[in-house]
């Protein structure tokens, strides 16, 4: 993203002001990320200092028992702990995945909100672990080799950004090109290496990474293209969700008017024949029409 493209090169964006007594001058800073991308960010960088100290210290590998792997597919925290872990011999792995997430998911949560960026973002690292462990499982990858890296839900934000910020620049290869470009180029590049791959039954590490990152990659396309088509609405009409939502009150409504009718049955029968004459079903149903009015009075004076 290009400096005159981030919302505080705005001539509206609150972090940019003038400087007291000046007439041109400005104040620079970094845009401040969301609630969800700072504490993201810091849980990152916590879980690489606790590797250090479990690496150095006492000569244990998290990644072992934390990490995504084919022959601990049926232990499903693992889809979520690995993206908090990264290579504890370079700081690149960590450095980059955290670059890449603070500059696409700033933009994004905002856009989103703190909720839904946050499925969005998880559900993308869990698709990324399950096409590892998945791939793994057919070509034969040996069982305890994990995966770790927060990379597989940093690319599905990045093809999010590239979809709804067409706008934005990002620098690659020292050129600063749109995003756009670079997202085609960078999937395009993973497609080709895993074909190639493939193709020639030789894989290398670098293959089981575009494998994940290209499954991070797949679950955000159908949060983009998917989803959306399963709430579209008819013309004019309300949403799937709305549809539903007003067919479950419908059905409430007819339950509660039939009940209500039974009710009415067994209150004219009390009024001519007395109490004693109701069945023991009747003074069954009686009894559960009173405890249910109890509980919606109860509620309504809550409200």
């Amino acid at each position: 993203m290009g400096l005159h493209d981030r919302p505080y090169w705005q001539e509206d964006a609150p972090r940019r002001r003038q400087y007291p007594g000046g007439g041109g001058g400005f104040a620079l800073g970094l845009p401040r990320p969301g609630r969800v991308v700072k504490w993201l960010l810091i849980l990152n960088i916590s879980m690489f200092v606790v590797q250090l100290i479990f690496r150095f210290a006492l000569k244990v590998s998290l990644a072992d028992y934390l990490g995504a792997t084919v022959g601990a597919y049926w232990q499903v925290w693992r889809y979520v702990t690995f993206q908090f872990l990264h290579d504890s011999s370079s700081l690149w792995h960590l450095g980059l995945n955290l670059l890449g997430l603070y500059m696409f998911g700033t933009p994004l949560e905002q856009r989103w909100g703190q909720r839904r960026f946050l499925e969005f973002y998880l559900s993308c690292g869990v698709t990324a672990g399950v096409a590892y462990v998945v791939m793994g499982s057919l070509l034969g990858l040996p069982r305890m080799i994990p995966l770790i890296g927060a990379s597989g839900g940093v690319f599905g934000v990045l093809l999010a950004c590239a979809v709804l910020f067409p706008h934005f620049r990002v620098i690659l290869f020292i050129f600063p090109v749109p995003i756009r470009l670079a997202a085609v180029l960078i999937f395009g590049g993973m497609i080709l290496v895993v074909l190639s791959s493939l193709s020639g039954q030789q894989v290398s590490p670098m293959f089981w990474s575009h494998v994940a990152h290209l499954g991070g990659t797949v679950a955000a396309a159908v949060w983009l293209w998917a989803l959306p088509r399963v709430k579209l609405r008819p013309r004019g009409g309300p949403g799937l969700a709305s549809r539903l939502r007003r067919g479950a009150w419908r059905r409430r409504m007819e339950r509660r008017r039939r009940r209500q009718e039974q009710i009415d049955r067994i209150l004219e029968k009390i009024h001519r024949e007395g109490i004693n004459a109701l069945s023991r079903q009747e003074k069954r149903l009686l009894h559960e029409a009173t405890r249910e009015q109890r509980h919606e009075d109860r509620e309504l004076y809550r409200l």
